[in-house]
């Protein structure tokens, strides 16, 4: 597998890893997932604007090699070299490289690219989606970020995979739907879109960001609203969006929903 670490183009296999490396012992750092349709890195932009936020508030020093221009001609020559040249998933990871334990020393920033083929989603439907008894979240200055320590959505993915979910949904704290295990959540209640708020803990999704921004240009009610289970399961319909694209929800404890065909006809027109 071949993969771009600080701009050169390496064998995986080869990329040691570093004494200093703190995304590998504590965590610090965090990644982007990008989709790669019809040969172009979807949302790049916006992608690499929520890299540089997050490396804003972890104090991590940034080089130029983290620009937009860059980053794409880093991609174009990974697919190149990879054959992947249509559809695919690209992966950004950044970390620090310091000394010291929980308080770093000031160090710099490193960068792996990887790509994997990868199709978007726009059709896919989770029959089964139940509520997380193992796993809540808790706003934070990082929950908004894709970080690097991931803990609490490998426990919700293995109580997803025990209890045969095809879907799992995470509760904030307080009881508040916040996410998903790997999405953000919408619902819709007659024409008007609702999606949680940051404030639950949710990641701050670029593929949210992005749908709430086109479904206001088109002139639809959209909304960030806190809501409990009880009264999720007397909306129209739910679905979920990532950058790699959208799944409906048929089903959560027993509660059916209609499919919002409006949704996933917008979400198509980012390809």
């Amino acid at each position: 597998m071949k993969a771009i670490f600080n701009n050169k183009i390496m064998d995986w296999e080869s990329i040691g890893l570093s004494p200093t490396n703190r995304g590998f012992k504590y965590g610090d750092g965090f990644f982007e997932t990008i989709a790669l349709i019809n040969g172009e890195p979807r949302l790049l932009e916006m992608h690499l604007s929520r890299l540089h936020d997050a490396a804003k508030v972890l104090r991590i020093p940034l080089s130029q090699n983290l620009e937009p221009n860059n980053i794409y001609k880093q991609i174009k020559h990974l697919q190149t070299a990879t054959g992947i040249n249509k559809f695919g998933k690209v992966k950004l990871y950044f970390w620090r490289n310091a000394e010291g334990l929980y308080c770093p020393s000031d160090g710099k920033g490193d960068f792996i690219i990887t790509i994997e083929p990868y199709f978007f989603t726009i059709n896919e439907i989770a029959k089964n989606a139940g509520i997380s008894e193992k796993t809540v979240n808790y706003p934070s200055e990082t929950s908004r970020f894709k970080t690097m320590n991931a803990l609490k959505y490998v426990v919700a993915g293995i109580e997803k995979k025990e209890r045969g979910l095809d879907e799992i949904i995470l509760l904030d704290y307080k009881g508040h739907v916040s996410e998903t295990l790997t999405s953000n959540i919408f619902w819709k209640i007659g024409h008007v879109y609702f999606t949680p708020p940051i404030s639950t803990g949710c990641i701050e999704g670029i593929m949210r960001n992005w749908l709430m921004k086109k479904l206001k240009s088109d002139g639809f009610d959209v909304q960030e609203k806190q809501i409990r289970l009880e009264d999720l399961l007397l909306v129209d319909s739910i679905f979920t969006t990532n950058a790699l694209g959208i799944r409906h929800i048929q089903e959560v404890d027993q509660s059916s929903f209609r499919i919002d065909t409006f949704s996933t006809k917008i979400i198509t027109s980012i390809s």
